[in-house]
């Protein structure tokens, strides 16, 4: 009896549970977008059975975490990272030119 209930308890839920592929996915979209509750719900329902899933939302969280700080480190114009103002424009305008031919 116990074991036919959590054979249909693990087939109900391997139905609705996404792959590897799709919580990965998932946890990079949701880094710069909301999430539907849906697919919310799905991800956190995998995130708590799958470990290698939930260290590669870990790592996701600290590599966006470490890109924010280099932003605001890096967001005044003195920062040696900014092109040129001259540099720019030549860049604008050989992409214009691209995009016009085409």
């Amino acid at each position: 009896m116990i074991r036919k209930m959590v054979h249909r308890m693990l087939v109900f839920m391997s139905r609705r549970m996404i792959s590897c592929d799709e919580a990965s996915y998932l946890v990079s979209y949701r880094s710069e977008n909301r999430l539907g509750i849906k697919m919310w719900w799905q991800l956190n329902m995998h995130l708590l059975t799958c470990h290698l899933c939930r260290k590669y939302a870990h790592q996701i969280a600290q590599l966006n975490s470490v890109v924010d700080q280099y932003r605001e480190s890096c967001s005044h114009e003195t920062c040696e990272h900014h092109l040129p103002e001259e540099t720019s424009a030549k860049m604008q305008q050989v992409i214009s030119k691209e995009l016009s031919a085409k």
